[in-house]
């Protein structure tokens, strides 16, 4: 292990200390990531500039309301809102949070916080190389590679496949944005990186959300009643396993009942955070004061960047700025997302640090606790450092949520690799 300080600009290894530190609360977490994203889309504004706004502008922001999320003591905000939109009356506060808390579980915190740091790790990391002299490796979380150990269960099942080739997209379309002197064309192509990014991290994380919003169903349905029957019996049962089956292979009522839920949280109570307002997804995207539909709207001339987006939406205006009927589906959360890049990407105050003066004092200092695993850092020297795979089965143990048990002792390091652009492409 290196320890080295925090520098002017984001480096790769101050992205590796800030993913790879495990003593922070989930909550914490996720704010220290989204101070770090604000600092990357500085970062990247110093070559781009602020005319328009890059993809690490919208994460800073989405992840603060992750940490907020995840922030669940006795006074957590997340749960009060939760409860005010469920007009849950005052004086059965606490015991909705108890019953609220008993549905999510720990996993919930430790699952989202994980995804979260993972993403982090991989955007980032592809971020902080772009104007090195070969800006052609990311980082990545690797659990189905040959060079690292078995990994856990919950790791493969909290971090679904993506095509690695968006993120080669979206590294040369900053490239290219860079370059170009037409303040126009520059925005187009950051849009379209900012598509590409998106493609990748929604789809990284689409597991990981689904153990989330459907966590409480499966717990009603498939869980509650077994933990009973294993306090009688003694018996342990692969609890990680119910909650993170697929939806398509859950029982006819569970998929039924998840289906019910989650169009419900789209609709009444999930929300995109901005410096602005917070975006109902339930509803159709509007545009903000000052922005103009027609203008953000107008056909999009880079031919890359346009096929880009047609994958997600079309240009038929009020389709693609349709509300979302379940934040689940990667389709409709893309469009709805393609939608909103678009609408806010001149959008100025997405640049604004999210965060009180004091409060980002504080997280400057926190990103730099923890060390630099040195065999991804020299990863980056040239030298891929390959070690041989040290195999351990998994076990679950004997704590009463064992997904959490283990979460919360998990360690990303030996599971990062640094990943050549132009390989991951093919």
């Amino acid at each position: 292990m290196s320890d080295t300080p925090i520098t002017a600009e984001m480096t790769a290894d101050d992205v590796l200390r800030i993913a790879a530190y495990k003593d922070r609360s989930p909550a914490l977490e996720a704010m220290v990531i989204a101070y770090s994203y604000h600092r990357v889309a500085g970062d990247l504004a110093q070559h781009l500039g602020r005319d328009a706004n890059n993809w690490y502008c919208y994460a800073t922001w989405t992840s603060k309301a992750v940490g907020e999320s995840l922030d669940l003591g006795p006074d957590s905000p997340f749960i009060a809102d939760f409860g005010r939109r469920m007009r849950v009356p005052a004086r059965f506060a606490r015991l909705f949070r108890a019953g609220l808390l008993t549905l999510l579980g720990p996993s919930y915190e430790l699952g989202l916080a994980l995804a979260n740091r993972a993403i982090f790790l991989e955007t980032a990391s592809l971020a902080v190389n772009l104007w090195n002299d070969t800006p052609d490796r990311y980082l990545k979380v690797s659990p189905e590679s040959e060079l690292t150990p078995t990994p856990p269960e919950f790791l493969t099942d909290l971090l679904s496949p993506a095509d690695a080739r968006y993120l080669k997209s979206a590294a040369e379309l900053l490239i290219e944005a860079r370059q170009a002197t037409d303040p126009a064309v520059r925005a187009e192509l950051m849009l379209g990186a900012n598509i590409a990014l998106s493609a990748y991290e929604q789809a990284r994380a689409q597991k990981a959300l689904e153990l989330v919003l459907y966590r409480p169903v499966r717990w009603l349905t498939r869980v509650s009643w077994r933990s009973l029957r294993s306090v009688v019996t003694r018996r342990r049962f692969p609890r990680f396993r119910l909650f993170s089956a697929p939806h398509e292979r859950q029982p006819w009522l569970t998929r039924t009942l998840e289906e019910k839920w989650a169009a419900l949280y789209t609709r009444r109570m999930f929300a995109v955070r901005t410096p602005l307002s917070d975006i109902k997804v339930g509803r159709p995207l509007t545009a903000p004061e000052g922005v103009d539909m027609a203008t953000v709207w107008a056909p999009i001339q880079n031919e890359k960047v346009r096929k880009l987006a047609e994958e997600f939406i079309t240009e038929d205006q009020e389709a693609s700025t349709a509300g979302v009927a379940n934040w689940v589906s990667y389709p409709d959360r893309m469009r709805f997302i393609v939608s909103y890049f678009r609408v806010y990407q001149h959008v100025g105050a997405l640049y604004d640090i999210p965060f009180d003066q004091d409060v980002a004092d504080g997280l400057a200092a926190e990103m730099t606790r923890g060390l630099v695993p040195e065999a991804v850092s020299e990863m980056f020297a040239g030298n891929p450092g390959l070690r041989q795979p040290r195999r351990r089965l998994y076990r679950y143990p004997a704590e009463s949520d064992p997904d959490a048990h283990e979460m919360s002792r998990f360690d990303f390091e030996p599971f990062l690799e640094a990943i050549p652009l132009d390989q991951s492409a093919k």
